[in-house]
């Protein structure tokens, strides 16, 4: 494995310990819905996120998209238009 492929793996455990953390700090009975069709518990979306697989991906993936709207603003932005 290259150097740059050990880089990206090790930036991806991160996120993924990142992710954790964050699930980890919502209370216990909150669920999620994915699709609809799957509705996750708590461990469920760790389990998920830790096997790294398609629910896994798409749970990384949502507080990714989160944390980019937090540091950007548009969050913000956004809430302040549902005000107006």
């Amino acid at each position: 494995m290259s150097e740059q492929e050990n880089s990206r793996e090790e930036t991806n455990e991160k996120v993924k310990e990142l992710v954790i953390m964050r699930i980890n700090a919502i209370p216990s009975t909150t669920k999620l819905s994915i699709g609809g069709s799957k509705t996750l518990s708590k461990e469920e979306m760790i389990e998920h996120v830790k096997r790294g697989d398609k629910e896994g991906k798409q749970i990384v993936q949502m507080h990714i998209n989160f944390i980019r709207a937090v540091t950007s603003g548009k969050l913000i932005t956004e809430l302040n238009s549902l005000t107006n």
